[in-house]
C-alpha cells in the first residue's frame, strides 16, 4: 500500500511538473500596460514546451510560431500604427494562455547610463512640480532590475529590490501607467525626456531605465565586443587577475572580523548588533564593473526588443583617479555599435547627454589646477561620437553646475535631449543643434576661432571659458572678443561666428581650449537658440595621461599626477602676480 501511494504521490509530482514545463511563458519586459513599438515589425518572445505551438493575438493580428527544441520562441507583429486605445494582447499554448491588458502603440526609448540617468525623479529640481503634474496615463514606466553576470541573462524576475542609497524598495521589472504615484521614484532625466516627447507628438511613450550608479562605460559593452578588441586586453586581464585572486572564504572571515569590529562599536552604544554574515560576498564576477557584466545581466535580458531609440547618459565613474579618456573614446563608440545590434536597427536613434559638471567650480584663481582633471576629456570622446556616428544627438549639461557630482539640474538636459529627438524624428522645427567650432586663425599674438552657427553669451556677460597657450603647453584663461568686420557702411560690427581669443602672457600663442574643466567656465550658446550651450573643444593633441595597469606603474602615475597639479596651482600664482604686474604698467 505504501509503495502504490509512493508511486502515485512521484507520478503526480511528475505530472505537475510536466504542465508548468509546458506552460507558454512570454519574457518578462511584456506585461499588462506595456507599450508595443509603433511602425516597424514588433517582436515577441518568450519560452513553451520544445515544439510547442504559441499563438499570439493583438490588435487583429494572429501571429504562430513553433517553439524551437530548447523551448524558445520569437515572433514579429507586422508594423502597426501609433494606438492610444488600450487593447490586449493574448499568448496562447497548449495548456495556458496570458492575457496583457492596456496596451498601447506608441514609441520606447531606452535610458541607459550611470546614477546620473538613475537619479530619481523626486530629488531633482522642480521634481516636485513635475510630481504634481505627472498625470499621464499614456506614458509607460519600467525599470529593469539592477544584476550584473558573466553570461548574458536571458529574462529577469519582478521584484520589490532594495535601494541601499535611499534606504527603499522600489518595484522593478513591471510595467506602470504614469502618475504622482508611480513616477517618483523613476528616472528623472528620463521622464522629463519622455514628458515632453509625449506632450508634444501626443504619442503614447514607453520609458525602460537600464541605468545603474557606478559602472564604467565597459560594464556596458557586450563580453564579444570586448573581447575583440585589443584596446582592452589589459583591462580584461586586470579583471580576471581579481577573480582569479578571489577567495569566498576568507572574504568571509574577513567580513566576519568588520561585523564583530562593528556589533562590539554598537553595543558599546547601546545598539543591536547587525546580524553575522554567514555568506562570502558574490565577488569580482558579479562586480557590476566586471567589463560587460552591466549589459549582460540588464541590457541582454530585453535583447532583440523593438524601440524607437535610446538616451544614454555617463561618464563619472571613467574620469576617476584611473582614467583612460583615449580608451573610453573608442569603447563609447562600441557602446553604440553594441546596443544598435541589440536592438536589431543599424541606424537607431542614439542621443548622447554629456558627462554632467560636478566638483569645485572653476575660476580665473584655480584654472590652470582645475583644467587637469579627466572629464574634460571624457566629454570630448562623448562628443566625438557624435561628430563621428550617424543618427546621433547630443546635449551639452556642463554648465547646470552645482558642486555635487550628482547635479539635481536634470531638467534643462531632458529638455535638451527632447529638442533633438522632436526635430529630427518626430516631424517638429526646433533649433537642438550645438554651435561647432570649425577652424582656426594663428595670428602674431591672437587666435581666431570660427564657428559653424553664430554664438552669443548666455548672460550677456563678456566672453569666458577660453584659454591660450604657446609651445610651453601651459594653458592660461583668456580675453574673448567677437571679430569686428566693417558692414555695408564701413562701420565696424560683430562677426558672431567669428571669436578672437588672446592673453599679453601668451607669447606665440598656438592652441586654444574652451570650457576645459570638471566644472568648467563657459557662457557661449547659440545665437538662434540660447538654450543650446557650446560644446567644449581644444585645437591641441597634448592628452590628458591614460592610467596604466601595473600596480607599480600605477603608483608612478598618481605621483605624477600629484606632482603635476602641485605644478598647476605654482602656475596659477605666478600668472595672477604677472596679471597683476600688467596691470600696474
Amino acid at each position: 500500500m505504501k509503495r502504490v501511494t509512493k508511486t502515485i504521490l512521484l507520478l503526480s509530482i511528475s505530472l505537475i511538473s510536466l504542465m508548468l514545463h509546458a506552460q507558454v511563458k512570454p519574457a518578462h519586459i511584456f506585461d499588462n500596460n506595456m507599450v508595443l513599438q509603433r511602425e516597424k515589425p514588433v517582436r515577441i518572445w518568450g519560452s513553451a514546451s520544445p515544439q510547442e505551438k504559441v499563438k499570439i493575438e493583438f490588435g487583429g493580428q494572429v501571429k504562430s510560431v513553433v517553439a524551437n527544441k530548447d523551448g524558445e520562441w520569437s515572433v514579429y507583429l507586422d508594423p502597426m500604427p501609433a494606438n492610444a486605445q488600450p487593447g490586449d494582447m493574448k499568448v496562447s499554448g497548449k495548456s495556458n494562455k496570458v492575457l496583457f491588458t492596456n496596451v498601447l502603440v506608441g514609441d520606447i526609448w531606452v535610458l541607459g547610463g550611470q546614477s546620473n540617468m538613475e537619479f530619481d525623479l523626486a530629488r531633482i529640481f522642480h521634481g516636485d512640480t513635475e510630481i504634481l503634474s505627472a498625470h499621464f496615463p499614456n506614458i509607460r514606466l519600467m525599470t529593469i532590475p539592477s544584476s550584473a553576470d558573466l553570461k548574458p541573462q536571458k529574462d529577469f524576475e519582478r521584484i520589490n529590490e532594495w535601494d541601499g542609497w535611499n534606504e527603499r524598495y522600489d518595484k522593478k521589472g513591471f510595467w506602470f501607467i504614469c502618475s504622482p504615484e508611480t513616477v517618483p521614484t523613476f528616472s528623472g532625466l528620463g521622464y522629463i525626456f519622455g514628458r515632453r516627447l509625449y506632450m508634444a507628438s501626443q504619442v503614447p511613450i514607453g520609458l525602460i531605465d537600464v541605468s545603474i550608479g557606478g559602472t564604467t562605460v565597459e560594464a556596458w559593452l557586450t563580453p564579444e565586443t570586448l573581447a575583440g578588441m585589443p584596446e582592452n586586453s589589459s583591462l580584461l586581464k586586470q579583471w580576471n587577475e581579481k577573480v582569479a585572486a578571489y577567495d569566498p572564504v576568507e572574504n568571509l572571515k574577513t567580513k566576519i572580523r568588520n561585523w564583530e569590529k562593528d556589533s562590539a562599536a554598537r553595543i558599546k552604544e547601546g545598539q543591536k548588533p547587525e546580524p553575522k554574515p554567514i555568506k562570502p560576498a558574490l565577488g569580482p564576477s558579479f562586480d557590476r564593473n566586471f567589463p560587460g557584466s552591466s549589459y549582460t545581466g540588464m541590457v541582454a535580458v530585453i535583447a532583440g526588443l523593438t524601440v524607437k531609440g535610446v538616451v544614454f547618459h555617463h561618464g563619472y565613474n571613467n574620469a576617476l583617479e584611473d582614467s583612460r579618456p583615449k580608451l573610453y573614446a573608442l569603447n563609447f563608440k562600441a557602446l553604440i555599435a553594441d546596443w544598435r545590434n541589440t536592438f536589431n536597427d543599424k541606424n537607431l536613434p542614439f542621443g548622447i547627454i554629456e558627462f554632467s559638471a560636478g566638483g569645485e567650480p572653476q575660476t580665473l584663481d584655480n584654472y590652470e589646477l582645475r583644467m587637469l582633471d579627466p572629464a574634460p576629456s571624457i566629454r570630448e570622446g562623448q562628443f566625438k561620437a557624435f561628430t563621428d556616428l550617424p543618427n546621433t544627438g547630443y546635449v551639452c549639461s556642463y554648465d547646470q553646475q552645482v558642486n555635487w557630482y550628482h547635479p539635481q539640474k536634470k531638467v534643462e538636459a531632458g529638455e535638451r535631449m527632447a529638442r533633438w529627438a522632436l526635430s529630427t524624428l518626430y516631424g517638429f522645427d526646433l533649433v537642438w543643434e550645438p554651435a561647432i567650432c570649425t577652424g582656426i586663425e594663428r595670428l602674431r599674438d591672437k587666435i581666431v576661432v570660427t564657428f559653424n552657427k553664430e554664438v552669443k553669451m548666455s548672460d550677456d556677460r563678456p566672453i569666458e571659458g577660453f584659454c591660450i597657450a604657446g609651445s610651453d603647453r601651459h594653458f592660461i584663461p583668456a580675453k574673448a572678443a567677437y571679430v569686428k568686420t566693417p558692414d555695408d557702411k564701413g562701420k565696424p560690427v560683430d562677426d558672431r561666428k567669428r571669436i578672437e581669443i588672446s592673453n599679453p602672457l601668451a607669447v606665440d600663442p598656438i592652441e586654444v581650449r574652451y570650457a576645459w574643466a570638471r566644472n568648467p567656465l563657459g557662457n557661449l550658446v547659440n545665437q538662434d537658440c540660447p538654450l543650446i550651450p557650446v560644446p567644449l573643444f581644444r585645437t591641441d593633441n597634448w592628452d590628458y595621461p591614460e592610467a596604466p595597469y601595473l600596480p607599480d606603474e600605477y603608483a608612478t602615475h598618481r605621483a605624477n599626477m600629484k606632482n603635476l597639479r602641485k605644478q598647476a596651482t605654482e602656475m596659477a600664482r605666478v600668472r595672477i602676480i604677472s596679471e597683476a604686474e600688467l596691470k600696474l604698467k
